[in-house]
């Protein structure tokens, strides 16, 4: 079996067919196929993307198969775990596709990527043993005094161009810290422990903006307003996967989220501060308004 082909095959499938109205006819799966391979695997017929349809299911839980409804080869269902996959899978495909030198000037990829520190496989393997750590990390808001903590590490999440490991303390509380600010870590090998459901985890962050996740705070409805050029690009790339268009006109584009208020959430609102009007909640209007107060402060001339 050769192996990249098969790597190569299973990725363009399953992101091609990834949209839910993508269908496929068998003779257009085939030719799809076949044109990704450079058009040199003349063997691969419908048996063998059958095959893969079978690792695809049981390596990233989306299942693959010929639907008599849609007349053609579709995404049949997907497990919680796909999600997560599909987005790996757009990343190697576009990896895959640059097996030429002379493509590589093509491509510009943003230049602040997350670095991939030392600490990064540290934590991997203790995250994926269930080993507690001891990492020394810097603190900014205490004059950048180093501290010890104890963790018990179960996820690894990149956000603005950072890397953070998610864990709980011994007191079973929810801590996050930045990888770039681990000055060392100790993994503790002979003390292992229980995880707790990742879904737990992912779901404090859907219901909140960015990294800092704050669970005493409650999830409020939010309503934004914003000129037709900044609302266009707000539609284009949502602020968060629960917002919604509430009104759109010639002049402006009003949008609707549902979080946590967090200091990132903040921050990210005033990227548009031109044009941004909140409608609701006034604790949030307040707070925009005063950082904009402070801000026109320090830059007078």
């Amino acid at each position: 079996m050769d192996t990249v082909a098969l790597i190569r095959r299973i990725v363009r499938v399953t992101n091609k067919l990834s949209s839910s109205c993508a269908v496929l006819r068998k003779e257009e799966l085939l030719k799809f196929v076949s044109q990704g391979l450079g058009g040199n695997d003349k063997g691969v017929t419908i048996r063998t993307l059958q095959r893969d349809f079978e690792v695809i299911s049981e390596i990233f839980d989306i299942k693959i198969g010929y639907s008599k409804e849609r007349r053609g080869y579709c995404v049949i269902s997907r497990g919680k775990a796909a999600c997560e996959y599909e987005k790996l899978l757009q990343n190697f495909e576009l990896l895959s596709r640059i097996d030429d030198d002379s493509l590589v000037s093509c491509i510009q990829t943003e230049y602040r990527l997350p670095p991939i520190k030392d600490s990064f496989h540290d934590i991997l393997f203790a995250i994926r043993e269930r080993c507690v750590i001891e990492i020394m990390y810097e603190h900014y808001r205490n004059d950048n005094c180093i501290r010890q903590h104890t963790l018990f590490p179960h996820l690894l999440k990149e956000s603005q161009h950072r890397w953070y490991v998610i864990g709980y303390n011994e007191a079973e509380e929810l801590r996050v810290y930045a990888l770039e600010r681990i000055k060392g870590v100790n993994i503790l090998v002979h003390r292992r422990f229980k995880s707790k459901p990742i879904e737990e985890i992912k779901q404090l962050f859907a219901e909140s903006f960015g990294i800092w996740v704050d669970n005493k705070q409650e999830v409020e409805d939010i309503v934004i307003k914003y000129d037709k050029l900044d609302g266009s690009f707000v539609k284009s790339l949502p602020l968060h996967h629960t917002q919604r268009v509430l009104m759109e006109d010639e002049n402006s584009v009003t949008i609707g989220v549902q979080l946590r208020i967090t200091n990132d959430f903040v921050m990210a609102l005033l990227a548009r501060s031109r044009s941004i009007e909140i409608i609701k909640p006034i604790s949030l209007r307040q707070r925009v308004y005063n950082t904009l107060c402070d801000a026109v402060e320090r830059n007078r001339v």
